[in-house]
């Protein structure tokens, strides 16, 4: 984007800047007039809105306790006879874009590298609103402790980016930026439980990134009932994950059409919680980690998988539902863990 601009024609001033993407506000000029003026600057590569991106969770918590039988979802997705195979690798990272992490869970702490807090440009990404500590304990809630829940992954470690704020949503300059991040410091995979049904080029800028560095892309589908495709869930270079009910339906809310990939459990999942708390939620939000969860084993088992290789396992190795073959609800079908991981062990060299 063009940095020359003179604040003053516009009436306005730069919020924030990350290399040459820049963003303006303007006191007196509406978005459409920005974007009118930015376009026909010679040195704008494009001029887009800085959009909001929303949680993909549904509902409030219930009853902030743990019994075995609430996890349903593992046993749905045969993690526990994956489990036979791998548990999981700690050198493989899984990087959470979301809310930040409750950095003082009982059963998240010991699973947390290094993070960073997008909104405060420090490394304390600590969790103000709940969603990003429960996507995070989906994917890896410490295992085998004696307390708390079970994650799909035992030993996979958890980077908390925290991009959105306690009021549960975030900027595309913030998600971006956060992806930036994660790739450069270590991530093999992303988990994107958010969405907006607007196209950003300036996430897809960074999304196109994180391919090019053989970063794993998982993204929640949304959770309006509508086969509008959701951003960055609609992205080619990302897996998009539709939500199930423990009936095997698709949940009502749960969005579909073409750009579905794959399906897994998104109805009152439980999970860890912010203030060292649990609860049980429901969205696409809490689909998404199963298969972020899913991708950390596969590269736990085999480190050698490409990116696109990763997927196609996922892809390929699930439990078909709905009309036979791949279809608008479930894309490919329910994820399972056992299969994924027998294919992911089978390319091993």
């Amino acid at each position: 984007m063009y940095q020359g601009l003179r604040t003053q024609e516009i009436n306005g001033t730069i919020i924030k800047k990350q290399n040459s993407t820049i963003v303006f506000r303007s006191n007196t000029l509406s978005t459409k007039e920005l974007i009118e003026y930015f376009n026909s600057q010679a040195m704008v590569e494009f001029a887009e809105p800085n959009y909001l991106y929303l949680q993909n969770q549904i509902g409030l918590p219930n009853d902030l306790l743990y019994r075995e039988q609430y996890q349903w979802n593992l046993s749905a997705i045969q993690a526990e006879a994956g489990w036979d195979i791998t548990k999981g690798d700690e050198h493989i990272i899984i990087a959470v874009i979301d809310t930040g992490v409750d950095l003082d869970h009982p059963d998240l702490r010991r699973r947390l590298t290094n993070g960073y807090n997008v909104l405060l440009n420090n490394n304390f990404p600590d969790d103000d609103n709940g969603h990003g500590t429960h996507v995070s304990g989906i994917i890896a809630s410490e295992t085998n402790n004696h307390e708390g829940l079970a994650g799909v992954t035992w030993y996979n470690k958890i980077m908390p980016i925290k991009a959105m704020g306690a009021e549960g949503h975030g900027t595309t300059f913030d998600i971006a930026k956060g992806i930036f991040w994660a790739v450069d410091h270590g991530a093999d995979i992303i988990n994107m439980s958010l969405g907006n049904y607007q196209h950003s080029s300036l996430l897809k800028e960074a999304i196109d990134y994180a391919y090019s560095k053989n970063v794993v892309l998982i993204a929640a589908a949304g959770n309006e009932n509508t086969m509008q495709p959701s951003y960055p869930a609609a992205f080619p270079n990302v897996l998009s994950v539709a939500a199930v009910s423990y009936t095997g339906q698709r949940a009502p809310f749960s969005n579909y059409g073409d750009y579905i990939d794959v399906a897994a459990p998104g109805v009152q999942i439980p999970s860890t919680y912010f203030n060292q708390q649990y609860a049980a939620l429901s969205g696409t939000s809490m689909a998404s980690p199963h298969v972020a969860g899913l991708a950390g084993l596969l590269l736990s088992v085999n480190p050698n998988l490409t990116n696109q290789e990763v997927i196609d396992i996922i892809k390929n190795s699930t439990y078909d539902l709905g009309i036979p073959g791949t279809d608008h609800e479930f894309g490919s079908g329910l994820i399972n863990v056992k299969n994924g991981l027998e294919d992911a062990q089978s390319k091993r060299q």
